[in-house]
């Protein structure tokens, strides 16, 4: 039908804007607010179906199986219509008696996804952990971002295999059990684990092998120590690491050394706790200087033994241009110094600190480290 023949007449200018804008904005809405567009006028009717973009959103649904019906029934209306991105947000009923436990529940959704070529898909999950079964191909899949998924080795090669455009995963509160994450088209990766108290049987490595990624971030391991394979492309990397991370303090890693050989590496975010201190404190030794590090951000741990391990970072980054220290109270002082933590915990106007110092070339060494020791020394406690 020609747009013309369904206007509801002058007063309808939504009607005459471009395809690509009125796509754009359909794009914007949730599915069902899309599908509710149909009321506007007889063009409108079907202009919801060969929507780009489908958000579906079960928060805005009375019960579940009120929100399952109608993600069939749009589905099959819609047809072969191809889709650019397609995120399925399922809500957290407390009672646990109206939600998703299943992923073969959405499994027909994903697949009519993949089917569509869609380029992004999301599951955003809030409840019981899904694992992923049934197969997972797709030749135009660029960005998958999953939320309270199992993730095990099977998963991984099964993603990895099946999808060979794949450039950015987002592994969001997933519990991950895999060894190993190879990819030779990931350009973006985030990982982070739950903070539901959910353990592996035992500590391992976990291997990441992504010579073209050029972002990375992950928060809380548990049970398993990131092991850097090749990551010699990144460009940024923000890495958040405590005592479930590694099986002990005497625990080696390579994290730091495999970031050095990332050449290209301008920004740099760490974050440790416990543990994790003293292994990447040893590691550092090691390190080659980071010679295009540009933007460093640090905890209080770096504060330790007179702020040598500052001092180590400052003179191994000789082209910084930006210094952000996160100073916390619970942070590495009082895990050298635990018999002070709990006064200290509950002490009031007890607040976090940011510093964020711009470096001046060949103003680097001691004195800016004493400058800052003073500082963190005095601030108000």
């Amino acid at each position: 039908m020609s747009r013309s023949n369904g206007r509801l007449g002058a007063g309808d200018r939504i009607s005459a804007l471009p395809d690509e804008l009125i796509h754009n904005v359909m794009s914007c809405l949730t599915a069902q607010e899309a599908v509710q567009t149909c009321v506007l006028a007889r063009w409108w009717q079907n202009v919801w179906a060969s929507a780009r973009c489908l958000n579906l959103d079960s928060a805005r649904f009375t019960g579940l199986q009120r929100f399952k019906k109608f993600v069939d029934s749009l589905i099959v209306h819609r047809g072969c219509t191809p889709l650019d991105a397609f995120w399925v947000r399922t809500a957290f009923d407390n009672s646990g008696l109206d939600n998703f436990t299943d992923y073969a529940e959405i499994h027909p959704w994903v697949c009519h996804a993949l089917r569509s070529h869609a380029q992004v898909l999301g599951i955003v999950h809030d409840g019981d952990m899904l694992t992923i079964r049934g197969t997972f191909a797709s030749s135009h899949l660029k960005r998958l971002h999953l939320c309270y998924f199992y993730i095990d080795n099977r998963t991984v090669e099964m993603l990895f295999c099946g999808c060979p455009v794949l450039e950015e995963l987002e592994l969001i509160n997933c519990f991950v059990t895999a060894t190993t994450f190879s990819s030779t088209t990931l350009k973006r990766s985030t990982v982070t684990f739950p903070d539901r108290e959910l353990y592996n049987e035992d500590f391992q490595d976990l291997s990441i092998d992504m010579p073209k990624l050029v972002s990375l971030y992950i928060k809380d391991f548990r049970d398993r120590a990131p092991h850097l394979v090749d990551v010699s492309s990144l460009q940024s990397a923000s890495i958040y690491l405590n005592c479930f991370a590694f099986e002990g303090s005497d625990s080696d890693t390579n994290v730091l050394r495999a970031l050095s050989n990332a050449t290209s590496l301008e920004s740099l975010s760490l974050t440790l706790h416990d543990e994790a201190i003293h292994v990447l404190a040893r590691d550092l030794t090691r390190c080659k200087p980071f010679r295009n590090l540009k933007a460093l951000s640090l905890g209080e741990w770096c504060l330790n033994a007179g702020g040598n391990t500052l001092l180590y970072w400052i003179r191994c980054s000789p082209n910084i241009e930006k210094l952000i220290l996160h100073l916390s109270r619970p942070g590495s002082y009082y895990y050298a110094h635990p018999e002070e933590y709990t006064a200290a915990e509950n002490k009031p106007g007890n607040l976090d600190w940011t510093i964020c110092c711009t470096i001046i070339p060949n103003y680097l060494g001691s004195s800016l480290v004493g400058r800052l020791l003073i500082f963190y020394q005095g601030r108000p406690s």
